[in-house]
């Protein structure tokens, strides 16, 4: 049978797109090959078509997520007033709708863990995923600071964040979840305001 120009690369995205849903629902190691592909409406045996491994697909699905989680909040942030840019960021990252929904979530928040477990190359190509929602971060601060400083505080933006977002999903109290999150919210934009120092 032959198929349009641009199916074989539809086909692998629609692939993707489902494995990077899957593993920040379900975790890497939960999921399998083969209901992987059945979730994408294809065959266990045409894997082998689009990549070259089971390490390839967590690699690239894990870009595939962590580009998701940036435009999103690049969207977000952009609909905001020009000082009030890094706040919205802020309330988007730690919006229920975010924390809660794993499947569509911030996937550094979701697949660390795991990720921390992978090979070189797939930790390396989720480090270059989580540093450029970093980057934005920085451009998103108040004006001051060199280069350095400004990665330093948006770095520790970011891990405030995301380790909320993980301690929210941990505990089943939704009490305890709310402060959590309200406390990253208000340590998030305190940090964000501080002085660059000497």
């Amino acid at each position: 049978m032959r198929y349009a120009k641009g199916h074989k690369e539809e086909t692998r995205q629609a692939i993707l797109e489902k494995a990077s849903e899957r593993f920040r629902r379900d975790g890497i190691n939960a999921v399998g090959i083969k209901s992987l592909m059945s979730d994408a409406g294809l065959t266990h045996g045409g894997f082998y078509a689009h990549f070259s491994s089971r390490e390839s697909l967590v690699a690239e699905a894990a870009e595939e997520a962590l580009k998701r989680t940036l435009a999103l909040l690049r969207d977000i942030s952009s609909n905001a007033d020009g000082d009030r840019k890094l706040e919205a960021f802020v309330n988007g990252y730690l919006s229920p709708q975010h924390y809660e929904d794993m499947a569509f979530g911030c996937a550094g928040a979701a697949l660390a863990p795991e990720i921390a477990r992978e090979g070189e190359d797939t930790r390396r190509r989720f480090t270059a995923g989580i540093e450029r929602i970093v980057e934005y971060i920085s451009e998103l601060l108040p004006p001051g600071g060199g280069a350095e400083q400004r990665l330093e505080k948006a770095h520790a933006i970011f891990s405030l964040m995301m380790g909320a977002v993980q301690l929210a999903r941990v505990t089943v109290d939704q009490k305890l979840a709310a402060r959590i999150i309200e406390g990253a919210r208000s340590g998030a934009l305190s940090l964000s305001h501080a002085g660059w120092g000497e």
